[in-house]
């Protein structure tokens, strides 16, 4: 039988691997994407997967400093996203006049 350090280990390690296959599978969807909103919405995906990677590694590896640096990611992914969808946002009343 398996102790719980040993299935813990295990489980964080599989989250580990399936965040990063879903992590290239949104890449996929944002270089190939029909619109630039799917696009926008892919690199959100990203941003957030990305932050629960981290969060994960940093419970695989002990160390706490890296949930501030999870912290610092997600306001600089929010912030890159907010900044997208207002170049967009500006770029279609542009077109408009």
């Amino acid at each position: 039988m398996f102790d719980a350090e040993t299935l813990r280990s295990c489980l964080l390690v599989g989250c580990a691997v399936f965040l990063s296959a879903t992590i290239f599978l949104c890449l996929m969807r944002a270089a190939l994407g029909p619109r630039f909103s799917d696009r926008i919405i892919a690199a959100n995906i990203i941003g957030t997967k990305i932050i629960l990677l981290i969060a994960v590694l940093s419970l695989i590896v002990g160390e706490g400093y890296l949930a501030d640096i999870c912290l610092i990611y997600a306001v600089i992914s929010f912030l890159s996203v907010v900044v997208l969808a207002r170049s967009v946002i500006e770029k279609k009343e542009g077109a408009e006049e």
